[in-house]
């Protein structure tokens, strides 16, 4: 499967850790999978991934795979893409809980006309009660098994 994972960058953090670790496995135990990893910021990297990298403004060249963002920022962009991907936005942080997130109705726009998927039933709740959409399905630490049948229900 072809997967371009969006993200703020690949610098120390646990979405990054999963993220690497997760699409490092998958290359090693097939050679199916084709992942690629758009970062909005270049960075040290948590640990050496083995699977391209590119600018977020590349996002327009990925096309027929799978397309998800994992922040509210890479979530507009994502929605802005016109490509003919299946784009998900993977609510890895509940951001409007935070100083920098309390801006509703700019968050807002980056869970509408997008499938939502949650990190546990406690995000999925939560994000129910804040955008009042429901989840298209619950992935656990970035585990691809688990993205790939919520991606092809």
């Amino acid at each position: 499967m072809k997967t371009g994972i969006v993200v703020g960058d690949l610098g120390p953090s646990q979405l990054s850790y999963y993220v690497i670790r997760n699409c490092n496995k998958a290359l090693e135990s097939n050679n199916k999978d084709d992942f690629i990893a758009f970062v909005e910021n270049l960075s040290a990297f948590a640990m050496q991934p083995n699977f391209g990298l590119m600018s977020i403004d590349e996002i327009w060249s990925f096309d027929n795979g799978l397309l998800v963002a994992t922040s509210v920022s890479t979530a507009l962009q994502v929605k802005k893409a016109t490509n003919n991907s299946k784009k998900y936005f993977y609510v890895w942080d509940l951001e409007w809980t935070r100083n920098h997130g309390h801006d509703f109705l700019y968050n807002i726009e980056a869970f509408k006309d997008i499938d939502l998927i949650a990190r546990s039933e406690e995000h999925a709740l939560a994000i129910k009660n804040y955008c009042n959409r429901d989840v298209a399905g619950i992935v656990e630490d970035f585990n691809l098994e688990q993205l790939y049948k919520v991606a092809n229900q």
